[in-house]
């Protein structure tokens, strides 16, 4: 397992984390901005770290002498 993938998983923790607690009915209107904007900025690193993966996959698969067809992701 590579850096990049302890991060994009680590991220999506992150992530869950900070729904679970924008669920909270009781939380104040600064915690949920705050929260809001840590998760937007989470997001963003994971949709990159996933376009850079996808980018690997598809030089790995066009290197090689397989069969292989690469198909974009929806991102």
């Amino acid at each position: 397992m590579n850096e990049e993938e302890v991060d994009i998983e680590g991220n999506l923790e992150k992530l869950e984390s900070i729904v679970r607690e924008l669920e909270d009915e009781q939380l104040d209107l600064e915690r949920s901005i705050e929260l809001f904007e840590e998760g937007v900025k989470l997001a963003e690193e994971v949709k990159g770290g996933l376009s850079e993966a996808e980018l690997r996959l598809k030089k790995v698969v066009e290197s090689s002498d397989l069969d292989f067809e690469a198909e974009d992701f929806n991102l």
